[in-house]
């Protein structure tokens, strides 16, 4: 089930909000199991099996390193087994994923879908197992709660990474739920609901006419427009999807850590990863750089490391070369500033450092989106300007460029306005406006409120008239 779907929307949400404003604080853990049960596994009669046995896995696991530490024994046979289990089990559905082709049709391994959610659920069990193991929680003996951790479905599908004791602080919350809250979190679903289909699904109509073709054939104006377009897109999406994700777990009383701080006005690919899915950046920082670090090498100093640590986000992405080359772009940026670039940096012209970061990241999403390495080398060509071996394209073909139409020139000017920080400058008014003229106040939230329905009755119209676009994410 997708957060935009209309039966999320008007069915499922409503539902669950209702019944958990209807409740006992102290029962709302059981309404919140039955809809995450109801959310993740509609029509998934295969990923439950394997869920089910990642999670009753990990739980087992949990309980037996701590049962050894209680024992004064040696526990980490048990740790490497859970990490061992989780990353083989991501990595042969990552690799079916990526070489499906390759395996004979009909076969049961072409067949084998993953299931949505998996790299989450098995970075959170490989996170709560090393956290047991370095002492730093008790094992969870609830099996409901420690289910819940993995299945709670505003995260469940594209995060954010949550470590085990900061969501179980969340779900012992057994107070009723503020009407401050419910709003904000009313709020948050509107417009990430918009960012969606009002702005992402609209630009991956350019995004994707370019980058589905059999290749770049292309002039380099429509490469730069395809580009800006899934920029713009793939940040639309996944923000959007976690204002979602953030919103829902509001109206319940529960906060999930942000995920996004407006990426694109990062200084240095540091600031970039520092802005954007945050919480796969802390999980990489906390279970793998920090480790390395520890046994560092002789020789190998922190650039290798953070090299490693970024190929390793590549592979989680993909185990293609493609993910692989985006992980390592982003990995070499970040180490030659570590290495003392980013001392460097500093002294630049603050729209240089500006237009460095954003060249890196653009040049490594061509590696992300791209269908083949041979289709990203002939794109990033096209956006040097080569127009070498370029074909007249038929009709149909450019009739998707819109990049003289208003609809598409409006969609990505506001995609571009609302990649710049204006929500916090607007809630800082709102904020001086409460204290200081309290009519203002409540005049500006009407305005934001009003804007919110709009908005979501436009994306509803939008969603009616022009279908369905799953989530970006979901296939990682």
């Amino acid at each position: 089930m997708d957060f935009t779907d209309l039966n999320f929307l008007f069915i499922f949400l409503p539902v669950f909000l209702l019944l958990s404003l209807l409740i006992r604080p102290e029962m709302k853990i059981y309404v919140i199991a039955a809809a995450s049960l109801v959310f993740v596994f509609e029509g998934q009669t295969t990923a439950f099996i394997w869920i089910f046995a990642l999670g009753l896995i990990g739980y087992i696991l949990g309980l037996r390193i701590e049962d050894r530490h209680n024992k004064n024994k040696n526990a980490i046979f048990y740790l490497r087994a859970g990490i061992a289990l989780n990353l083989l089990l991501l990595l042969s559905f990552k690799l079916v994923s990526a070489y499906r082709e390759t395996f004979a049709a009909g076969s049961f391994i072409r067949d084998l879908a993953a299931p949505i959610g998996l790299s989450y659920v098995t970075f959170q069990i490989i996170s709560y197992l090393t956290d047991v193991f370095r002492k730093n929680i008790p094992a969870e003996r609830d099996a409901l709660r420690f289910a819940l951790y993995l299945l709670f479905f505003p995260k469940f599908v594209s995060g954010p990474l949550i470590r085990y004791q900061p969501f179980k602080t969340e779900l012992d919350k057994n107070a009723v739920i503020p009407f401050e809250d419910l709003a904000a979190g009313l709020r948050r679903i509107l417009f990430g609901v918009s960012k969606r289909v009002l702005i992402a699904n609209q630009l991956a109509v350019t995004a994707n006419a370019v980058f589905d073709l059999p290749s770049a054939n292309v002039q380099p104006v429509f490469a730069w427009l395809a580009l800006l377009a899934y920029a713009l897109q793939i940040y639309f999406d996944f923000s959007g999807y976690t204002d979602i994700a953030l919103g829902t777990a509001k109206i319940i009383g529960l906060s999930l850590p942000e995920n996004f701080n407006y990426p694109y006005i990062a200084q240095s690919i540091s600031d970039f990863w520092r802005r954007w899915h945050i919480s796969l950046s802390n999980w990489f920082r906390e279970y793998v750089f920090y480790p390395l670090e520890r046994r560092r090498l002789k020789g190998f100093g922190q650039p290798i490391n953070l090299l490693i640590v970024f190929l390793l986000t590549g592979l989680w992405h993909g185990v293609t070369i493609n993910f692989l080359i985006w992980g390592g772009l982003h990995g070499i940026a970040i180490a030659a500033e570590s290495a003392g670039g980013g001392k460097r940096l500093k002294s630049v012209w603050q729209p240089l450092r500006h237009l460095y970061t954003l060249a890196i990241v653009g040049v490594a999403w061509v590696f992300f989106r791209s269908p083949t390495l041979e289709f990203a080398l002939e794109f990033i060509g096209r956006l040097a300007g080569n127009q070498h071996g370029l074909t007249p394209m038929p009709f149909s073909q450019t009739q998707p460029f819109p990049f003289i139409e208003p609809s598409f020139i409006l969609v990505t000017a506001m995609g571009i306005l609302l990649s710049l920080p204006l929500q916090p400058a607007w809630n800082n008014l709102r904020k001086k406006m409460e204290t200081q003229t309290p009519y203002m106040y409540f005049a500006l939230q009407g305005a934001e409120d009003l804007s919110a329905i709009l908005l979501f009755s436009l994306s509803i119209a939008a969603q009616l008239s022009g279908g369905f676009t799953p989530n970006i994410y979901a296939q990682f």
